[in-house]
């Protein structure tokens, strides 16, 4: 049964990462409320100031604003 959660956990995070690095802003408003719900607190502010800087995709050009779109338009 513990098993089963620790590989349950591990395709969980491991899908989120993926959905992050190719889509962006589907993860976006995810993000927006982790931001907002430490915005108060002076807990975790790496964690907060990641959630902003990833709770806004910049560069909705390209692929989306992915990082592996080149200069001449193309992606990947």
């Amino acid at each position: 049964m513990t098993q089963l959660l620790i590989v349950g956990l591990l395709v969980l995070l491991c899908a989120a990462y993926w959905l992050q690095r190719l889509v962006p802003a589907a993860t976006a408003p995810f993000w927006r409320g982790i931001a907002g719900a430490l915005h108060n607190t002076r807990f975790l502010p790496g964690l907060r100031l990641k959630a902003e800087r990833l709770s806004s995709p910049s560069g909705a050009q390209g692929c989306g604003g992915c990082k592996g779109c080149d200069k001449n338009g193309g992606c990947h």
